[in-house]
């Protein structure tokens, strides 16, 4: 695919070649496992739980970051009659899975002809065990600022969780049957079926996709932006991490530690007395193919340039070790050198910072968007 680099003077073509074969082998996995029969898309109201399954409690989110809802005054707008929501579900797939709940929250019309203003959208991804209400506060902060924010639960999350066991139960029978990708890739192909959704909607600039995520939602968001270009700016918030070198320099136990259930299920199978790092390795390759190879964050990161990539980490983070990600961040700024666009790729990893989101990590993705979406042109 050609972009166009936006340069002092001129628009410049600048193909991304090794990216786009990083992309056709990441789509060919993604679409590898499709179990069930892929369905016309059809759009319908939210039938969900009061109370959504939460499978883990999101306690790395610094509570300064629930409270995040500024406007460009720096302010927020509380007055619910500002905003609007919509709850939808997307079916794209037969099966329970295939059902996408989504939540929609945007500027209400303002002006007296009530005509629809094409809005640049922010996509906000959950973490692991929670679901799309859990980032309320980063939609609505969205909102507030003019874009159209769109929140989405994760396979066996939230409304798509029917127990608080479910994403659990899900890994561990994929790690069994090897039919299914829950870990990563086949949420990241709901990602691509809701953005053909979203580009289609009267309200939404397809020009301007933007994607952030927290941790597992922040990994949704790397990959997602790697497979799918019309995501045309991205924020991945404690998500980037090698796998591979993970697994090569024994700091895989922090990771695995979030997520036990299939690595004690794989040990078992293996006649092994505890996790170790072949367990692991033997896992990975299971539930999400190329994940400690081709598909490793050193060679699907570099896939986005010259988008612009916003990574935030925190410096001491065990479950994404700051050592494993020198050459994730040699390579992409190389290749972003290459498309005369360094000033689209940020790394920051947040001094003394755990695996924690914090205010200031909010307000980088705000002025990210804001940098590269400008909601305030509004068409």
């Amino acid at each position: 695919m050609d972009t166009r680099v936006e340069g002092s003077t001129t628009a410049l073509v600048w193909r991304n070649r090794e990216g786009e074969e990083v992309r056709a082998r990441l789509l060919d996995v993604l679409n590898s496992r499709r179990q069930l029969p892929v369905v016309p898309p059809e759009i319908f109201p939210a039938e969900h739980h009061n109370r959504p399954y939460l499978q883990q409690e999101a306690s790395f989110v610094n509570p300064q970051v629930l409270a995040l809802c500024p406007n460009a005054e720096g302010s927020c707008r509380q007055n619910t009659e500002e905003l609007e929501e919509e709850d939808l579900v997307l079916r794209v797939e037969a099966g329970e899975q295939g059902n996408i709940p989504f939540l929609v929250i945007r500027p209400k019309l303002q002006n007296s002809t009530k005509v629809v203003l094409r809005r640049p959208v922010v996509i906000c991804l959950h973490s692991t065990g929670n679901s799309k209400e859990t980032m309320r506060p980063f939609m609505r902060a969205y909102a507030s600022l003019g874009y159209v924010a769109v929140g989405m639960d994760a396979r066996n999350h939230g409304d798509r969780g029917r127990s608080p066991h479910a994403y659990a139960n899900a890994l561990v029978a994929a790690w069994k049957t090897g039919q299914e990708m829950p870990f990563l890739f086949d949420t990241v192909w709901d990602l691509i079926k809701l953005i053909d959704y979203l580009t289609g909607r009267p309200d939404i600039d397809p020009q301007r996709i933007g994607m952030m995520g927290i941790s597992l939602g922040g990994m949704h968001t790397w990959f997602a932006a790697a497979a799918d270009p019309r995501i045309a700016a991205a924020v991945s918030l404690i998500g980037v991490q090698s796998f591979g070198w993970a697994i090569a320099h024994d700091q895989w136990h922090a990771r695995v530690a979030s997520i036990p259930q299939p690595f004690e299920a794989a040990a078992q199978d293996l006649g092994k007395n505890e996790v170790d790092t072949d367990t692991v390795a033997a896992v990975w390759q299971r539930l999400a193919p190329g994940l400690m190879d081709f598909l490793d964050s050193p060679h699907t990161v570099p896939a986005i340039a010259p988008r612009p990539l916003l990574v935030h980490n925190g410096e001491d983070d065990p479950r994404c070790p700051i050592e494993g990600l020198a050459e994730v961040v040699f390579r992409t700024v190389e290749r972003y050198k290459e498309a005369g666009a360094l000033e689209h790729f940020k790394f920051l990893a947040e001094e003394g910072l755990g695996h924690t989101v914090t205010a200031a990590m909010g307000d980088e993705a705000i002025t990210w968007f804001n940098k590269h979406l400008r909601p305030e042109t509004t068409v």
